[in-house]
């Protein structure tokens, strides 16, 4: 079934390893903003908005998979109502639900060590600080259809939990 599962949360939430080990389960297509923004920032100076530029990528990539009938997963910070906007606006341009999720770990000295000790996969990705996620600006979203705390959870319970819900959405 097409559909947009989009993930959002700060780093070191948990919310890349939950979008890729939900990916691998359902066979849903993985558009990972790291990687977008990360090809941009290989491809022009320091002066180009890579934010801008890599979200609206990852919309239109999403938006092409769901009209070819993929169950897409947006994972992105989408700190900001904005973000979120941009992910609505393609499922709802290719007639498919959003479902917004969102990661978050309320511990803090967990979600340091997850940024510490991460591999993000991606070469030249810099490791963000836990002072950096800290300092990013957060809007809560009061449309999240599920809020997932990974705090002293496995990725696999966490992922099971997501799975859970969405097959109860059908």
């Amino acid at each position: 079934m097409a559909r947009l599962i989009m993930l959002s949360g700060l780093p070191g939430s948990g919310k890349s390893t939950l979008g890729q080990e939900l990916a691998r389960r359902t066979g849903a297509i993985l558009v990972r903003i790291d990687v977008l923004e990360q090809d941009l920032r290989n491809r022009h100076d320091s002066r180009f908005d890579v934010g801008t530029a890599g979200y609206k990528a990852g919309y239109n990539l999403a938006a092409r998979h769901l009209r070819s009938g993929h169950q897409v997963i947006a994972d992105a910070v989408n700190a900001v109502e904005a973000a979120r906007k941009g992910w609505r606006k393609a499922a709802h341009q290719s007639g498919v639900p959003a479902i917004e999720i969102e990661i978050f770990c309320s511990s803090l000295e967990e979600a340091e060590t997850r940024l510490k000790t991460r591999d993000t996969g991606i070469e030249g990705l810099h490791p963000v600080s836990l002072e950096d996620r800290q300092q990013r600006r957060w809007q809560d979203n009061p449309q999240a259809n599920l809020r997932l705390d990974t705090a002293g959870r496995s990725i696999e319970a966490c992922t099971d939990e997501i799975e859970r819900f969405l097959n109860s959405l059908t």
